[in-house]
């Protein structure tokens, strides 16, 4: 039952340090819907892509220039976003209390958090597409069997993905793990990872449930949507956080 204990230990970590969430998360997180809000009105002001096609619009008619300056805006987005990850990381597992309501800026922790998630980023494009490559294979070859050997396929990169999360919250502190440091640390924490998966996917099930009750009422939805987003975000962070905790350093759950 430890993946249990993992989820609930992550849970009890938000609620209990609630406050200092929002001191270390508010600021971020207003930044990062200011930037997206900006170039979103910039674009349709500009007629780049004109409001109602934005859905239909071909990539292909999309300007190199703007998909570079969109990519640009995403970096700085990850990089805001990281920048209060990073400070939550920190709080935890060094007790780093937040003064104020902007979290300390520690520049070089978010730039290696960057490079270390679009590494994990890299590393688990590859294993999909191998997976798929694989998997379509066996599903065309051997039918529902296929799809079967396919489904566990995915499920065991999601596995060996989760094991390799460690790595963040390592740079969050400062300290260099290797991928393989990471699988070396987390050995035996298969079937852990297993049901801590089902717990999280249970509890975006539940979410989605109730949001799809209430989506007759567009404001409360809404507001509620974007409440949810903000929790389920605070606490995929805090089970990095776990995760890094209990197999790296040897904490209890």
């Amino acid at each position: 039952m430890k993946g249990w204990s993992i989820f609930s230990h992550s849970v009890s970590m938000v609620l209990r340090n609630f406050q200092a969430a929002i001191q270390i998360f508010l600021v971020p997180t207003l930044l990062v819907f200011a930037v997206v809000f900006a170039v979103v009105y910039a674009v349709f002001q500009s007629g780049i892509i004109p409001v109602g096609q934005a859905v239909n619009m071909p990539l292909g008619s999309v300007s190199t220039g703007f998909l570079l300056q969109m990519a640009a805006v995403w970096v700085v987005v990850m990089l805001i976003s990281i920048w209060g990850v990073v400070a939550w990381h920190r709080y935890v597992l060094l007790e780093e209390m937040p003064e104020g309501w902007i979290p300390r800026l520690h520049t070089s922790n978010i730039l290696i958090y960057f490079l270390r998630a679009v590494q994990l980023a890299i590393v688990s494009v590859i294993s999909l597409i191998a997976v798929a490559f694989i998997g379509s294979a066996f599903a065309e070859a051997a039918g529902y069997f296929g799809v079967a050997i396919l489904i566990v396929l995915f499920i065991a990169v999601a596995l060996f993905l989760s094991r390799l999360l460690v790595i963040l919250p390592a740079a969050a502190v400062g300290r260099a793990i290797s991928l393989s440091d990471a699988l070396e640390a987390t050995k035996g924490a298969v079937p852990a990872l297993f049901l801590l998966g089902v717990c999280v996917f249970l509890a975006q099930l539940v979410v989605e449930l109730a949001l799809s009750a209430v989506a007759g009422i567009p404001v409360f939805s809404l507001v509620l949507q974007l409440g949810f987003a903000v929790i389920l975000s605070l606490l995929n962070v805090s089970i990095m956080t776990t995760l890094y905790g209990h197999y790296v350093e040897g904490r209890p759950v």
